[in-house]
């Protein structure tokens, strides 16, 4: 694990710096759109909460059972080619959906979007494993994190004040043009430096335990663990992009603006705080801090009981510190688990999870809303995080045993 920011400082090569900038590209594009799709379904399209909620929950449903073919496209392909192919399909599917109204055809639109998106997401992740030395990768995921954060907070308010988000149609081709852009300038330029190192993963992808995503669940125990906290993480936070916005839109004349302006405050603690939290715990790495994070992570009922902006204000506050601990640390383990040649199809099955955790958040939100009501949806975040705190522990104990004693493994 590196020690000083000057030794860090020597892994930042120009590829990293391309990889960086996309990762804040992608995430700014995407997050003028897809916070505000289910006010959009809900105002515009005129579905009834739960009909948007199960609508909206193609996408992630669709990353969560096919998000695995992205990593073995990459075992063929490489994840530079994969990650621009996955581009240029995400910014086409985004088009479609904005002219299109059938359920059917979202449906299918959105399905095609998820698969996509997730590959995106994890092929950018492999990259950095793939582009730095082992080290300094779990910082370096952490600084993907950071980045993807800053263009978050940064669409959010554009979106929601500037773009008529949730109301209007133009936020679809800004997210379209950034999954476009990305996709270019890997091209043009990661690509070039990678031209004689590009066969290496290639070759180190052909193992047989490699081409069986399952075989990698049996055999590392300690992503098994990090994968079931990971989804139920994913469950808790993504009420900020399902329940929050719904519950504001229902709840205040302006729930949309105050849903950008709170969701910006996030975003700004998120990436003011995750990269002083990503060196220190580099330097001391424990299992507590992530622990903690997740129980923040639930407090969001703060909102749901106090129905003001104080109150939605001290949620998102805690919330936002969660984010910073729980997911840092996430992403850390991340940095050091995935083996030689997979790191593709590492993060491929993250992205499932994440998209599985996003499915059952936004599939069960608007269910949830109109049955449990604000109050109700939003306390079962406790006992969610009470068990993805459990499973990150043992993840975090079985992830750093080989600094002592080698993990055996048959992949």
């Amino acid at each position: 694990m590196p020690k000083t920011l000057e030794s860090f400082r020597s892994v930042i090569t120009g590829p990293v710096i391309v990889l960086f900038l996309i990762s804040f590209i992608v995430p700014f594009s995407a997050f003028m759109l897809y916070p505000f799709l289910i006010i959009y379904f809900t105002h515009v399209l005129h579905y009834h909460p739960w009909q948007a909620g199960l609508l909206l929950s193609v996408r992630f449903l669709a990353s969560g059972i096919f998000g695995f073919t992205g990593g073995l496209v990459s075992q063929r392909l490489g994840n530079l080619r994969t990650y621009i192919i996955s581009g240029l399909l995400s910014a086409a599917a985004i088009v479609a959906l904005a002219f299109t109204h059938k359920p059917a055809t979202i449906v299918m639109t959105l399905a095609i979007l998820g698969l996509a998106a997730s590959t995106v997401n994890a092929m950018a992740r492999g990259l950095a494993n793939e582009l730095v030395k082992d080290e300094y990768r779990g910082v370096i995921q952490n600084y993907i994190h950071w980045l993807n954060n800053i263009g978050m907070a940064a669409a959010l308010p554009l979106s929601a004040l500037l773009l008529g988000g949730g109301y209007s149609r133009t936020p679809y081709f800004f997210a379209a043009a950034g999954y476009a852009l990305a996709a270019g300038a890997l091209a043009m330029t990661v690509g070039r430096s990678r031209s004689q190192s590009s066969e290496t993963p290639s070759r180190m992808s052909r193992s047989p335990s490699s081409m069986k995503p399952w075989t990698i669940l049996q055999n590392d125990r300690a992503f098994s663990w990090l994968l079931l906290s990971f989804a139920l993480v994913v469950i808790v936070e993504m009420q900020f992009e399902s329940g929050v916005p719904l519950d504001l839109s229902f709840h205040f004349a302006n729930g949309a603006k105050l849903y950008g302006v709170l969701g910006a405050i996030d975003m700004i603690l998120v990436f003011s705080l995750q990269l002083l939290v990503a060196h220190f715990l580099d330097k001391h790495p424990n299992s507590w801090s992530g622990s903690v994070g997740m129980f923040l992570l639930s407090g969001l009922v703060i909102g749901a009981i106090w129905q003001t902006v104080l109150g939605w204000s001290i949620g998102i506050i805690l919330l936002s510190v969660g984010d910073v601990f729980a997911f840092g640390q996430i992403f850390s383990l991340m940095g050091v688990l995935p083996k030689s040649g997979q790191h593709g199809l590492y993060f491929s099955l993250l992205g499932m999870v994440q998209g599985l955790g996003t499915f059952v958040a936004y599939a069960l939100g608007g269910i949830g809303y109109e049955i449990l009501h604000p109050f109700g949806m939003f306390m079962l975040t406790i006992p969610l995080t009470i068990l993805a705190v459990f499973s990150y522990r043992n993840a975090f104990r079985l992830g750093t045993a080989p600094q002592e004693e080698p993990m055996i493994t048959t992949g």
